[in-house]
């Protein structure tokens, strides 16, 4: 059994204050991030990323393994400067200017800086989608997730006034439903753009690791798209439904969480079901 030689000791040492300092800097942005921040803007699917990350890492870490030891070319040692750069600038800027996004987004980049320039660059492509994968943590700004919410509940609203006004009376104006004396509005939280970020996060995970031809990939995170805005309608209309039944009280207390659930399950079975269709295939090995 060989024994550590002190320089080994001194390059775990040093790898060891290197992280060390990378996890101090973005200490505090990760305690808005968790606390607040997403909770407030209804992206609570970033919860998820960074375990979810690490573990796609983990999957590779018989390639890490295999390239640990490749000595670092002139060429990495540059490009990983000029990322460490970059990043600390983005992340300069956005603490100095209040800029949450920005300071988040400096994450990606110091990281294939650090891998670049500390280690070689065939590590940074094996890592490389569970490092672009943190970019599902950035939180997007509020003027593009109106822009991006709005419609979507403007077309959930139609769709279900639509779904109601076969079998109630039912009067629509903007997002408000309105069934005999009930009022319903369709709320930020009732966009679905919830469900569609989680889903769009979890099928890149899906395709990620298993194999599937490029047009095949390209079809099943696409499906994403209406089996989110399909599976949000249907629970605006059911809690339409249970709200104007059984009261306000009911609608907005337990059935709602537990539809989001319900709803949620049927769509991810959906997106299975999609993948199934189009024949994908899983791989010999993880």
């Amino acid at each position: 059994m060989s024994k550590a030689t002190p320089t080994s000791y001194r390059v775990i040492i040093l790898h060891a204050l290197l992280w060390g300092a990378f996890i101090l800097l973005y200490f505090s942005t990760f305690v808005d991030l968790y606390q607040s921040r997403w909770e407030n803007i209804d992206y609570t699917h970033a919860y998820i990323v960074l375990p979810v990350a690490l573990f796609l890492a983990w999957l590779r870490r018989a390639e890490v393994k295999a390239v640990l030891g490749i000595a670092v070319s002139a060429a990495d040692t540059a490009r990983g400067l000029a990322l460490i750069v970059l990043a600390a600038l983005m992340f300069l800027l956005g603490t100095r200017m209040g800029f949450l996004m920005i300071t988040t987004l400096s994450l990606v980049p110091m990281i294939f800086g650090i891998i670049f320039y500390r280690y070689n660059g065939r590590l940074a492509r094996v890592l490389m989608f569970p490092i672009l994968y943190l970019l599902l943590l950035v939180p997007p700004p509020l003027g593009i997730l109106d822009a991006i919410t709005l419609p979507m509940r403007h077309i959930t609203s139609a769709a279900a006034a639509a779904i109601l006004g076969t079998f109630l009376p039912v009067h629509r104006e903007g997002m408000m439903i309105y069934i005999q004396d009930t009022q319903i509005f369709v709320g930020a939280p009732c966009s679905g753009f919830r469900s569609l970020v989680t889903m769009f996060a979890l099928a890149l995970v899906y395709v990620h690791v298993i194999r599937m031809e490029g047009a095949r990939r390209l079809v099943l995170l696409a499906s994403v798209v209406p089996l989110a805005m399909f599976g949000n309608m249907v629970r605006v209309v059911v809690l339409s439904l249970i709200t104007c039944f059984f009261g306000k009280e009911a609608g907005e207390g337990f059935f709602h969480n537990f539809s989001g659930f319900v709803i949620f399950t049927i769509m991810m079975s959906g997106l299975l079901l999609v993948a199934k269709l189009i024949d994908v295939e899983a791989p010999d090995d993880a």
